[in-house]
């Protein structure tokens, strides 16, 4: 139940909070330690060992996905001074 709750306040904190990449890029590492508390709590209830190799798995994607979007919007934010979402349709990328 806690790792349905997790998930679904970074699943709404996406969805309410669209327009600035720094709160979705939390809300997606929300969503991940939704993911990861529902594989540890699987590995510890069935004594399941790969449960908790998928979960390590999730947490270093998490990692990288939060490195790479932290260092775009860096190079963003020296750009134009702005972090909307708006600003990067005007990229044309």
């Amino acid at each position: 139940m806690v790792t349905l709750v997790l998930f679904l306040c970074g699943l709404l904190g996406m969805v309410y909070n669209y327009k600035n990449f720094l709160v979705t890029i939390m809300c997606v590492e929300v969503m991940y330690l939704g993911a990861v508390t529902s594989f540890v709590l699987y590995g510890l209830a069935f004594r399941d060992p790969s449960a908790f190799i998928f979960g390590l798995l999730i947490l270093i994607f998490g990692a990288c996905e939060s490195a790479v979007g932290l260092g775009l919007l860096v190079a963003v934010y020296r750009f134009d001074h702005k972090i909307d979402f708006d600003f990067f349709n005007l990229l044309g990328g």
